[in-house]
């Protein structure tokens, strides 16, 4: 039920942020995409610009690049919107399109099109492309460049200024914020579905409110400032990676079982030094990503943003992701380490034989002497 009856709540600014997150390569020379861009406008470092609470430490910040403006069409009308990339250091590339909203859009409205976006494939097409250009201009700043097929998708409402709503902390109560995060204006949701997604609310002040789920959020900000969406991204960025690495192992472990089934019954398993050697290197590899990550930012207070950044892992399952890599990893290294035994159960079979085949001659050469 809604706490006034008839009240229309209308945004009279804001903006749909559409993100596209792509894994590009395993590293990216920062330093050298910026001299790549040096003459392009619109780069800069991203800068959380933060009021009192700083709990945010950036080790090294991602690169934005204003790709300029993008002919976008939503529900047979024509935006022009915004398109910006930022370029992190572990190898992820992310295109966001701003699309502003109408004066006036009232949340009916705002549902409906939040329905069109999420059912709209051409985004992902232009996302897509965009993310391939950039990378056409960056390879030279990359390692192992690989444009993954898998890709992280997410959209933030960002309002900045709202009428027909009295306070905020009554703002699911006035309008249906689910529906708009699910992009469903027509299936009714159960209580429990929304509340579930309310109940991930979070608020600094009376002024400013972050509502997160997996797929989509809503951020209001009268500042207009965008650290709440910048974190969020981040967030998304981290998600990506997991996904990534936790499928790269997936194919390692299942290259190793394969090398080792064919393997199974040769008397010398001379290929099981390499296989040993190529397990290590992974596990040690895998290890560098996750600490590369992690440090690339860092909560150090128990403050607004660090709660977002917390939320905002909780609801994307990235910790699950992360277990499922550490328990992956450590079977990697259990491999490793199984097939450095098999190596050096190799090389003393082999000893052995030697060592029998000098008896052997020895034996052989003395018999030869006695009978003469």
């Amino acid at each position: 039920m809604f706490a006034r009856v008839g009240v229309v709540i209308t945004v009279e600014k804001g903006a749909v942020l559409i993100y596209r997150i792509f894994d590009v390569a395993s590293e990216i020379d920062l330093t050298r995409v910026e001299a790549l861009v040096d003459a392009a406008p619109g780069r800069e470092r991203l800068k959380l610009k933060l009021g009192p609470r700083q709990p945010i430490v950036m080790r090294n910040a991602p690169i934005v690049l204003n790709l300029g403006e993008t002919e976008l069409g939503v529900r047979g009308t024509s935006v022009r919107v915004e398109t910006l990339a930022k370029v992190w250091d572990y190898g992820a590339m992310s295109i966001n399109f701003n699309i502003p909203i109408v004066a006036g859009t009232d949340w009916k409205e705002l549902v409906e099109i939040s329905a069109f976006l999420e059912s709209d494939r051409l985004i992902d097409q232009m996302a897509i492309q965009r993310a391939s250009e950039l990378c056409k201009i960056l390879m030279p700043a990359m390692k192992d460049f690989q444009l993954w097929e898998v890709f992280e998708d997410y959209v933030i409402y960002f309002f900045e200024k709202l009428t027909g709503l009295e306070k905020l902390s009554d703002f699911s109560k006035q309008a249906e914020l689910p529906a708009l995060i699910l992009g469903e204006p027509i299936t009714k949701l159960s209580a429990k579905s929304r509340e579930l997604i309310t109940d991930s609310s979070y608020q600094y002040s009376d002024d400013d409110l972050a509502v997160i789920d997996w797929n989509a959020a809503i951020v209001v900000e009268p500042s207009g400032r965008k650290e709440v969406p910048d974190i969020l991204e981040f967030a998304m960025t981290q998600l990506l990676e997991m996904r990534f690495y936790d499928d790269l192992l997936d194919r390692r472990l299942s290259y190793l079982y394969d090398a080792i089934e064919e393997t199974r019954g040769h008397l010398f398993k001379s290929k099981f030094t390499t296989l040993s050697r190529d397990a290590s290197m992974r596990y040690i590899e895998f290890s560098e990503f996750i600490e590369r990550v992690d440090n690339s930012l860092k909560v150090v207070g128990d403050f607004f943003l660090a709660t977002i950044f917390r939320a905002a892992g909780v609801k994307y399952r990235i910790l699950d992701w992360q277990n499922s890599i550490t328990r992956k990893m450590n079977m990697l290294a259990r491999v490793s380490e199984l097939l450095q035994g098999e190596v050096h159960a190799d090389r003393s079979l082999l000893l052995e034989f030697i060592v029998v085949l000098l008896i052997g001659v020895e034996v052989f050469a003395a018999a030869l002497k006695w009978a003469h």
